[in-house]
């Protein structure tokens, strides 16, 4: 018994990952045709974004408006989820090192960009939107905590609603705090819609049974996986891409886990 028994459709799809930047670098490794390599990641610069406050955000902020703008093909003004499971470390760092001197002076800019809504503030400065927008951090099960957010929230309000999933690794020395070795985000409009290019629909359920996390398909993957908590979205966003029907086991809360049933 899922805990929605409509699925709810993933209208849009962006990734941003390492030799993935964007769908069409990314189709050929999530559809196994090619293996994944890791290899330095770009400097994005999200367009959408007026390039006074551009100059005000760091790489984690921009990953997260990258994938949102990608998503957002239609520029709809849509009630939004932001999840990541460690904030900004490069703004954490960059205080944390600033209270360590005489005099210790903060900057304005750093300090409302280490809240933890800060991307999703700079979302509706950049798609002048006014709607709602949660966001959401449960450390290594962030994913999964998000995207059930995501979902509730199309089934209860009956709106589209804009996921975004992103983490960026930290600077050292916080790096021995973070699991977020490599950049990763992804983003997706969920609705209760299903139109001609709808990738695919999920239903959700919980389990705590002892259930392996699902791995991905294309073993190269793997390292990606388990190098940033959001990466554990890669075994569904391999089934989306391949229009495969699946049944996947996603980490959450208290060692259970996110089952979710992907249909076609």
């Amino acid at each position: 018994m899922s805990l929605n028994t409509k699925p709810v459709y993933i209208n849009t799809l962006s990734i941003a990952a390492a030799n993935m930047i964007g769908l069409e670098q990314a189709m050929p490794v999530l559809t196994g045709q090619t293996q994944w390599q890791t290899a330095e990641f770009p400097k994005l610069v999200p367009q959408l974004l007026p390039a006074n406050e551009r100059r005000r955000t760091t790489n984690y902020i921009k990953l997260a408006l990258h994938v949102a703008g990608e998503a957002n093909l239609t520029d709809q003004q849509l009630p939004a989820v932001f999840a990541s499971s460690n904030g900004d470390f490069e703004i954490s760092n960059n205080i944390c090192d600033t209270l360590t001197k005489v005099p210790k002076y903060i900057s304005p800019t750093q300090f409302h960009n280490s809240v933890h809504n800060a991307p999703s503030g700079y979302w509706a400065i950049a798609a002048k939107s006014p709607a709602a927008s949660t966001s959401i951090s449960t450390g290594d099960t962030t994913f999964s905590s998000g995207l059930l957010e995501a979902v509730t929230q199309v089934l209860t309000q009956q709106e589209d609603v804009l996921y975004v999933a992103y983490d960026f690794p930290a600077p050292a020395p916080l790096d021995k705090f973070s699991d977020s070795r490599e950049a990763f985000a992804t983003a997706f409009v969920l609705s209760l819609n299903k139109t001609e290019s709808s990738y695919a629909g999920i239903k959700l359920d919980i389990t705590r049974n002892n259930i392996e996390k699902s791995q991905c398909s294309n073993s190269s993957l793997t390292p990606l996986q388990n190098s940033n908590p959001i990466a554990e979205s890669l075994p569904l966003l391999e089934a989306v891409c391949t229009k495969n029907t699946a049944t996947l086991y996603l980490p959450y809360l208290n060692n259970s886990k996110l089952i979710v049933d992907v249909t076609q």
